[in-house]
């Protein structure tokens, strides 16, 4: 499982049980991230490449969410490999 504080300088910590933000699972085209500052969960889906937060209703990198999400090793391969963008 990912996890990650919100602040921008930090990395993910896979062992920190406090992260504000961690993926909790994923399916289709869709990642389930647990805020654990709002306490719920957010899911950030891969619309015609790129990420959306339906929370913040955005594309917007500065959507805490999204932010995380291009932070996984999932979101990077699939960059890599030219499905999201």
């Amino acid at each position: 499982m990912s996890k990650r504080k919100s602040t921008a300088n930090s990395a993910r910590d896979d062992g920190e049980e406090d992260a504000d933000y961690y993926l909790k699972g994923h399916y289709d085209n869709v990642l389930l991230v647990r805020d654990n500052v709002l306490k719920r969960d957010i899911e950030v889906t891969i619309r015609g490449g790129a990420l959306f937060c339906d929370y913040h209703e955005t594309q917007d990198h500065h959507c805490p969410h999204i932010e995380f999400a291009y932070s996984l090793d999932e979101i990077i391969k699939l960059k890599k490999g030219g499905k999201v963008r």
